[in-house]
């Protein structure tokens, strides 16, 4: 199916998809600056709550292929639509906890709606959009998702200390009942087609695997990496993503087909992603705690220096976009992920001295290099495969940026405790303990990013198949939803 030729339509399209993906992502974060009032509110300890958020993060990651491929088979609207109201409920659900479980419970609900949002968004807006202004598109995405990630912690210290911890959830319910209400509306139902199967044991299999590495990495600090728990899960996660591969390549409808990691601009713009995330989450995780510990600013005054980073990005990502678009070259956002190991290195030799102005030269320059890089990067991605796998590769691209998260707060946690340790063993005081630590984080986060720069240089010609006209995928007699 060819593209609306109405000029108005891709932008109805791109406020129905922002308010999805902006609320996804928010309630991805927003949640962090809450974990005090909760686990004072409901008398538990850190780990027990830190479930609030990771019940979140797991069902997203664990179902965005799934769903990315289910979306593919019958119909992207639907799904989009459905996991807006999905959303809706589970924060309505949150809001009305009474126990730490319940709480978990209902995240877990939410986060299925997020996954069913996060699964389709990025297809929508890449199948709506024409190839020509594809990277302004995703440019467009790349700064809801890097303000939604960003805004949450900063509006959910107003909202906690204004109306009380229940509203960061229960906000989201008229919201996502007006996006859900506005997609059916304006969406237009894509083609799809008949013939098509799911891909039942490779799905299963791509579950163990995600939900197996993403435990292990998020509980391997805690429980520290040579548990046998750990160990096990690593282990598990390594045989069940053999098996899937095996399965995946005798498939004759596979979940994920596996050819389209042999186009080196598809492979190498995901495996930047990842890095780039990685990377940048060292800078969530830590500088809230060097502005409180280091130079006790308050928690407000935290969130509004970091609002440095999505202001920038909020700027540049769509003008990176429009600019991939016109020359079509993957040097910007190699010169983005270049910019970004410039600002994590000066992040990481800030010191008790430093000034707040500092602090936000660096966050701005981490918002100019990320903004630079995910909008030609993620159009990349899109462009790399046909109309029939979009779904999928907006999932693959959603999971690339929660792995890095999740991956990024653990390998900074790990780094930072280390050094942390070895100091005070050595019978340093806290301030100076505390920096090694924090020095050591970042001084990793940049040979990771560095390591992203070598990745996006090496992609090569960016064509694939949706750089020119939209192709027809090999099933027969499509249909309408």
């Amino acid at each position: 199916m060819e593209n609306n030729p109405d000029p108005k339509y891709k932008w109805k399209v791109m406020l129905a998809v922002s308010i999805g993906i902006f609320m996804a992502t928010l309630d991805g974060s927003i949640v962090n600056i809450a974990l005090p009032t909760l686990s004072r509110l409901f008398d538990t300890d850190i780990s027990t709550i830190s479930w609030v958020i990771l019940s979140y993060l797991l069902t997203i990651t664990t179902f965005l292929l799934t769903l990315g491929r289910l979306s593919d088979m019958y119909g992207r609207k639907k799904v989009f639509a459905g996991g807006l109201l999905v959303f809706s409920l589970g924060s309505g659900l949150c809001s009305l906890s009474t126990s730490v479980g319940q709480l978990i419970a209902f995240r877990i609900v939410q986060g299925f709606g997020a996954a069913m949002i996060l699964a389709t968004s990025t297809a929508i807006v890449t199948f709506s959009f024409p190839h020509t202004e594809r990277g302004k598109a995703m440019g467009i995405i790349g700064t809801i998702v890097s303000v939604g990630s960003m805004t949450g912690p900063v509006l959910g210290g107003f909202l906690i200390d204004l109306v009380g911890w229940q509203s960061i959830f229960y906000i989201n319910v008229p919201i996502g009942i007006f996006a859900s209400a506005y997609s059916l509306k304006v969406l237009e139902s894509e083609e799809v087609h008949k013939g098509q199967k799911f891909d039942i044991p490779g799905a299963f299999f791509m579950f163990i695997c995600v939900m197996s590495l993403m435990l292990a990495i998020t509980q391997g600090q805690g429980m520290g990496w040579n548990s046998p728990l750990i160990i096990g899960l690593f282990s598990i996660f390594v045989i069940a993503l053999m098996i899937f591969l095996y399965i995946e390549n005798k498939a004759s409808q596979p979940m994920v087909e596996l050819s389209m990691f042999k186009h080196r601009p598809f492979s190498a713009s995901n495996a930047s992603s990842y890095l780039s995330f990685v990377a940048m989450f060292t800078i969530i995780l830590m500088m809230p705690y060097y502005m409180e510990e280091v130079l006790n600013y308050s928690t407000i005054h935290v969130g509004m220096t970091l609002i440095a980073i999505p202001l920038v990005m909020a700027v540049v990502a769509p003008v990176s976009g429009w600019l991939s678009d016109k020359t079509n070259s993957f040097m910007l956002s190699s010169l983005g992920m270049v910019i970004t190991c410039v600002a994590l290195y000066m992040l990481g030799i800030l010191d008790q001295n430093s000034t707040q102005f500092d602090i936000v030269i660096g966050l701005g320059l981490v918002g100019l290099g990320m903004g630079l890089f995910q909008s030609p990067n993620n159009s990349i991605i899109m462009g790399s495969v046909p109309v029939n796998r979009l779904g999928i590769a907006g999932s693959l691209l959603g999971i690339m940026r929660n792995l890095g998260m999740i991956t990024g707060i653990a390998i900074s946690s790990a780094v930072f405790t280390r050094g942390v340790d070895l100091q005070e063993a050595l019978g340093a005081s806290h301030i100076p303990a505390f920096l090694t630590g924090y020095h050591d984080a970042f001084m990793v986060a940049v040979a990771v990013c560095t390591l992203g720069v070598l990745t996006s240089m090496v992609r090569g010609d960016r064509h694939g198949p949706n750089e020119g006209r939209r192709q027809k995928t090999d099933h027969s007699k499509p249909k309408k939803m």
